[in-house]
């Protein structure tokens, strides 16, 4: 409330007279000074509180940007550390060579005939990409940043990639064995994609004021066993080479950049099956690469044992049941006690007996064995 407003016809008169020099008596002074300092108070008190309402609002905006900008700080474990949220948007380049495609799904299933377990673990075809840089995007803003960074960063290196540069990708190798991946040869090209990689991911941390991930390492990954935590409780921490070592000097093909994408690890897929794409940097090269994926990316992991094998094994499991079945059907009473404990039996019956019953555990073991082999093999169709 203002000073105007608490000043009274009384008052304004009074201030007159002071102001023309007429002397009052004391109590009208007195009254007068009362007045006046009350009014002064309560301005004073009206700017302070104004100013306190300012500092607040512009303190909760300071707050609310902090909070915003370093989302991560106000994330916590149990035992009171800040945590960092994980991220889920990655900058990558899309491998989209049949070719690739091809053989990246012939390793696949080669390595699941051996390993049908994996099965959980292996990269879906169509997902098969270059990651450059990963970030947490909280909100649609983020992302809208995110793009003009991924803009900016690709216009630094548009004029290098227009001309069809090319990454070759050949060799099989692990990340502490727990990840398989292929390698990429070392070539200007794959200079100039580290150099773009290391611009994003400065950028990023800029935008989000996270820590990124420390070193760009170039690869395709084709099996990594983080994709299903319940592998470990199945006792299979590592990938064997035992399951890769006839396929590690496998030449892959080579894949056009034709671009960089921003793209979403928590959105449903497209309709091809790859990661959702909220903002793409497309440079200006021919489409000269196939785009028939009917054999690679539409059609299933093909993991099936050989059918003839299994039926085979199949004749032989049934053979190995009727001739048990035939022993103990010939077996009399008399033979059954001679091979149950009668020490006082002849030795030629003894000996026809042990005879009889090595023959039977030999076959019933075997039976086993191949019980087992053909459940096996037909879990895994």
């Amino acid at each position: 409330m203002s000073l105007q407003e608490n000043v009274t016809e009384e008052d304004l008169m009074l201030n007159i007279l002071i102001d023309e020099g007429i002397e009052l008596d004391a109590p009208a002074k007195s009254h007068c000074s009362q007045k006046r300092k009350a009014a002064d108070l309560e301005c004073e008190d009206n700017l302070k509180e104004k100013r306190s309402l300012e500092r607040d609002s512009e303190s909760a905006n300071r707050y609310r940007r902090k909070r915003r900008s370093k989302k991560h700080l106000h994330v916590r474990d149990l035992g009171g550390k800040a945590m960092i949220p994980r991220p889920n948007y990655f900058v990558g380049i899309q491998v989209s060579n049949p070719e690739i495609h091809h053989v990246v799904k012939r390793i696949q299933e080669a390595i699941l005939r051996k390993e049908p377990a994996l099965c959980t673990a292996v990269v879906p075809v169509p997902t098969l990409h270059i990651t450059l840089a990963v970030a947490h995007l909280p909100d649609i803003e983020y992302i809208g940043r995110a793009a003009e960074v991924v803009d900016k960063c690709g216009s630094i290196h548009r004029e290098f990639f227009n001309k069809s540069a090319s990454l070759h990708f050949s060799g099989l190798k692990t990340f502490s064995n727990e990840v398989l991946f292929a390698g990429i040869q070392e070539s200007e090209v794959l200079e100039e994609v580290q150099m773009m990689a290391n611009d994003l991911e400065i950028s990023f941390q800029e935008l989000t004021g996270l820590p990124t991930k420390k070193g760009f390492k170039p690869h395709l990954t084709i099996l990594k066993l983080s994709k299903d935590f319940k592998l470990r409780r199945k006792g299979m921490s590592k990938i064997s080479s035992t399951l890769y070592s006839d396929m590690s000097d496998t030449v892959f093909g080579c894949q056009i950049v034709r671009g960089i994408q921003l793209l979403s690890m928590n959105k449903p897929k497209d309709g091809n099956g790859y990661y959702y794409c909220s903002h793409q940097l497309a440079f200006d090269v021919p489409h000269s690469e196939a785009d028939d994926h009917s054999e690679c990316c539409r059609k299933p992991l093909s993991v099936k044992p050989n059918l003839e094998k299994v039926s085979q094994l199949q004749c032989i499991m049934k053979h190995e049941k009727d001739v048990i079945k035939r022993k103990f059907h010939s077996l009399s009473l008399a033979s059954l006690s001679s091979v149950f404990g009668k020490a006082n039996e002849p030795s030629c019956k003894t000996d026809d007996s042990d005879s009889l019953l090595k023959t039977l555990l030999v076959v019933s073991f075997a039976t086993v064995a191949i019980i087992a082999a053909v459940q096996g093999m037909s879990s895994s169709k």
